[in-house]
């Protein structure tokens, strides 16, 4: 919205990067899908003191035949991603059910 502000704030991190005070990495944040954007505990009305929660992903391939629905992806890779937050629990998995 005003390109001064943006460029003085561009000339600041870009300087604070080459002295080597702020370096890129990546943090844990609760996304707000009503703001569309990333928010601190305090900026929630309600819901504070939730803190984002560490989920396993296990990616399951899907083997042919497919079910109708997917028909399309005949001869293509396609995978599952099931979600847990308790991964112990999935040790030597080999089915995965999902309904049409």
């Amino acid at each position: 919205v005003n390109p001064y502000y943006d460029s003085f704030v561009r000339w600041h991190f870009n300087t604070l990067k080459e002295r080597q005070k702020i370096k890129f990495g990546k943090r844990y944040s609760v996304f707000s899908p009503k703001d569309n954007q990333p928010c601190m505990d305090h900026d929630r009305k309600n819901g504070e003191g939730v803190a984002p929660q560490e989920y396993t992903g296990i990616k399951i391939k899907l083997l042919t035949p497919f079910p109708a629905a997917l028909s399309g992806l005949f001869g293509k890779k396609v995978y599952l991603v099931a979600a847990t937050l308790r991964p112990e629990t999935m040790y030597g998995q080999t089915n995965c059910f999902a309904k049409d």
